[in-house]
């Protein structure tokens, strides 16, 4: 017996929800199973599962010991797959975290080229709450920068310059009065990002401040770019985040000399002790793309 054979057969049975299923996908007999699983819990000296010959269920300490040992697992089969994919192809899992209007607007036009390049990888994007620290469930976290992160259990990288301003689409500015300086946009409608309400300040280079006035909000990233390319109004957006509405011509520039302060989205991801072939060769890609 041993702890990672017998850890890999309970995560298995938890996840299967059987002796019967996990004993086929694990290539061995139900007793071989239950020998098994009878030494971990000895070994622990807790009760990780309750089996009858009909049902089975997961005792409190048992979910706990899942939990873990699953990600460990997990970790396990990462470390060697970044530590043979050094001296050959990359492959395995790639867990991304990202707030929704990146990964919405921005990452995942990139993934598409990303996994053509390393077809072996798998990505699984994650959507996260603005402003929430790094998970170490995730193998890159995309995030504004963050002061208060655990600096000793991760590395922070920056991975993209945003500087947002104003677009609308041709059909809009048609039918409008022409807009030639910053205080005639709060003449106009906006639409507005995020939960803040129908009047929304915002502050530009040069410390200008205008208090913009619309009739729709969101905090879908999409719904508002498919608003503003409709004609409902303007938007207030970097603009790698509309440059197919932009190169496409349904959206165009609005005073494109007035901009918001730059501002940075970096990617954090766990200090471990093995390689991060795969998450070093997304943040490369990603920054060749944003010319970083």
């Amino acid at each position: 017996m041993d702890w990672i054979t017998c850890t890999k057969s309970f995560v298995t049975v938890v996840d299967q929800g059987s002796l019967a299923q996990a004993a086929t996908k694990l290539n061995t007999s139900s007793s071989a199973l239950s020998k098994r699983l009878s030494w971990l819990e000895k070994q622990l000296g807790v009760q990780l599962l309750k089996r009858t010959t009909r049902s089975l269920m997961v005792t409190d300490a048992g979910k706990l010991f899942y939990q873990r040992s699953a990600r460990l697992l997990d970790d396990w089969h990462q470390m060697l797959a970044e530590t043979t994919s050094t001296y050959g192809e990359v492959s395995g899992v790639l867990r991304i975290g990202a707030p929704l209007a990146t990964g919405s607007r921005l990452l995942v036009h990139y993934l598409a080229e990303f996994i053509e390049i390393y077809p072996n990888i798998q990505v699984e994007l994650h959507t996260i709450t603005p402003g929430q620290l790094p998970d170490l469930n995730l193998d890159v976290f995309i995030s504004r920068e963050l002061t208060d992160f655990n600096s000793s259990s991760y590395i922070a990288t920056r991975l993209l310059n945003f500087q947002p301003g104003f677009y609308a689409s041709p059909g809009y500015l048609e039918d409008k009065p022409s807009i030639e300086s910053p205080e005639q946009l709060t003449q106009h409608n906006c639409l507005l990002f995020g939960t803040h309400g129908h009047e929304q300040e915002h502050v530009f280079e040069n410390n200008l401040r205008l208090r913009l006035r619309g009739n729709f909000t969101t905090q879908n990233p999409e719904a508002l770019v498919a608003a503003a390319v409709a004609g409902m109004g303007i938007i207030l957006t970097g603009e790698n985040m509309v440059k197919r509405e932009l190169s496409k011509g349904l959206l165009v520039p609005v005073l494109p000399a007035l901009k918001q302060p730059v501002s940075s989205a970096y990617a954090y991801y766990p200090k471990l002790d093995y390689n991060h072939v795969k998450t070093k060769l997304f943040i490369d890609f990603i920054k060749s793309k944003a010319n970083l």
